[in-house]
């Protein structure tokens, strides 16, 4: 899984990327002939969080793509106060330059959804179609900020100058509370621990020492950000490239931070431009559905693409075997492979 040197809004940074093709499943480039599915990540965690897409056999028939944003993962492009969403799809669309990655779909979870759905508002010829899982409201709810505002002192005070085990333990309890948060505290396995663990040990690499202000940067401005942008509305031009755009909503039912409201609100501003959507409900899942409910995601995704594909009925068939470029990481943070605790194999 390599690096890739991309000249962006802010300079020339480095982005860590990660390609499975069928029989690769981590490749340097994309096989040209096959659609190709770029995956966004949500905040706090990383790329990881869609290991069983990556491990998904069918899913496999084309190339899975996804880039670590910045402050996440392996990457180390440069964060300041003014990242949001408009920086983000920036980088992604930049990247598929640079990659060569012809139009595409892509999916995105929660501030992934996002970002996808800011790609195809702002390059619709690049987009073929958006997948958009727990879908974020377009203004973060302000009960919600002050969370990640508590969580963000709490990172500081165990990590900044003068902090001792005591605090650090303490902002562990925090982080994994907030976890618990996106899985209700009623859907552990080894998957939500090993993502939690991997994403963590990441998080304390990346917001600690003169980089600690990125904390802030990343889980709090990210949001001012995005709440300080004009509310879209049925007359903004910028909905117009949407037209026709295949797009699925999917609520994940136990979703405790985004209520239903928020997406049948986005469907209907999406219908307003004529978009073509839909939204689907997944019951009992929580706000990361995707780790939860990892059946019943992969197969809404690939149902999706592949109705919106164009050559389709000409793909290879899926490899017999696939293996995720997350399982060695994962496994040592506690994966059982396979996930035998997992919801989907009950």
């Amino acid at each position: 899984m390599p690096h890739i040197e991309l000249e962006t809004s802010t300079g020339v940074d480095s982005f860590f990327y990660t390609i499975s093709t069928p029989t690769e499943p981590s490749a340097s480039s994309i096989v040209q002939d096959l659609p190709t599915i770029i995956l966004i990540h949500p905040l706090y965690t990383g790329s990881v969080i869609f290991h069983p897409i990556f491990a998904n056999n069918e899913l496999r028939r084309f190339n899975l793509v996804s880039m670590d944003l910045r402050g996440h993962g392996w990457t180390s492009a440069k964060v300041d106060e003014s990242y949001g969403i408009e920086i983000v799809a920036d980088d992604l669309l930049r990247f598929m330059d640079r990659l060569k990655i012809p139009s595409c779909h892509v999916a995105g979870m929660v501030t992934g959804a996002s970002i996808a759905l800011q790609m195809a508002m702002t390059a619709p010829e690049r987009i073929l179609s958006v997948f958009m899982m727990s879908p974020a409201p377009q203004k973060e709810p302000e009960e919600s900020i002050q969370g990640r505002k508590e969580i963000a002192d709490c990172w500081v005070q165990a990590y900044g100058a003068g902090a001792n085990e005591e605090d650090q333990i303490a902002v562990g309890d925090v982080i994994y509370g907030s976890m618990q948060l996106a899985y209700n505290n009623e859907h552990e396995s080894s998957l939500t621990k090993a993502v939690l663990g991997y994403s963590l040990s990441n998080d304390k690499r990346n917001w600690t020492g003169p980089n600690l202000r990125l904390v802030e940067f990343v889980t709090v401005n990210f949001f001012l950000n995005q709440n300080r942008r004009p509310p879209l509305t049925p007359s903004s031009p910028s909905l117009l490239p949407l037209r026709a755009k295949p797009i699925l909503l999917v609520h994940c039912s136990q979703d405790i931070i985004y209520p239903k409201s928020d997406s049948e609100e986005l469907l209907e501003l999406l219908r307003s431009v004529d978009a073509d959507v839909r939204l689907v409900s997944m019951e009992g899942a929580p706000h990361y559905g995707n780790v939860t409910h990892t059946e019943e995601t992969n197969a809404l995704l690939y149902e999706f693409v592949m109705a919106h594909c164009e050559h389709a009925a000409t793909l290879p068939p899926p490899p017999e075997v696939v293996e995720s470029p997350f399982l060695e990481e994962l496994a040592k943070h506690g994966l059982l492979e396979p996930d035998t605790d997992s919801e989907d194999s009950l």
